[in-house]
């Protein structure tokens, strides 16, 4: 994997939580506990804080923006525990997350604090957040066991972008995956309400968008000779 030699220390983390998390996956499937999804993601977000703490922001502190963003990365550690008290507390905690994404990198910019690593940790919280989201469909049977692929999007992406095909390690977020993103959160929150004829078409068709986006995404990461590329 000749890209892993170049990446920075922040995109080697980004490789090691996708591989972590895709494990996690299997042993939650196989032990059939979506709490392993919350425990493993944690932990690598920590991790994150740890080996990034030179490199918190620019001027070497960790920044009220960082903090917002461990503010929502804590709030979904009560998922489960709102999942588990019934649907109404789901959705108000996960529009509580989903409220404060966002204020997090306007912050950064105001302050002149935006760094690579509140890039990250922005975008891997929001990661898990959708993760845990489709863990505890699944469970709850709200959702069928596909609904995981959505939630697995954002790490076999960054697999993908460590093979010898693509000309960069990390990519650049757009307003419009933004607003996939939410739109696929939405979907997931509809599932926990009283219209199961319409929960699954919306979330398939939300996976579906989530899914070209990161397609796109990755056509535009391709070497500009590649076959795939021409007209």
């Amino acid at each position: 994997m000749p890209a892993f030699r170049t990446a920075n220390l922040f995109e080697r983390w980004s490789l090691a939580n996708a591989v972590g998390m895709l494990g996690t996956t299997a042993a939650a499937v196989w032990a059939g506990h979506s709490e392993l999804f919350l425990v493993s993601g944690i932990a690598l977000l920590a991790l994150l804080v740890f080996v990034g703490r030179h490199q918190w922001t620019p001027q070497g502190d960790f920044g009220s923006a960082n903090t917002v963003t461990a503010f929502r990365a804590g709030l979904l550690c009560f998922l489960p525990s709102a999942a588990a008290h019934g649907p109404l507390f789901l959705i108000g905690l996960s529009i509580c997350v989903l409220a404060t994404d966002g204020l997090d990198g306007w912050l950064a910019r105001r302050a002149g604090r935006s760094s690579t690593f509140g890039a990250f940790f922005d975008k891997e919280t929001d990661a898990l957040f959708l993760l845990l989201l489709c863990g505890i469909a699944a469970f709850q049977d709200r959702l069928p066991a596909w609904i995981l692929v959505a939630g697995l999007l954002r790490y076999g992406f960054v697999l993908l972008l460590f093979l010898p095909f693509t000309t960069e390690t990390t990519e650049a977020r757009s307003d419009l995956a933004r607003y996939i993103y939410s739109g696929m959160i939405g979907a997931l929150l509809f599932s926990f309400l009283p219209y199961a004829p319409l929960a699954r078409p919306l979330a398939l068709l939300a996976t579906l968008a989530l899914t070209i986006s990161f397609g796109h995404s990755l056509w535009r990461m391709l070497p500009p000779s590649s076959p795939s590329k021409t007209p």
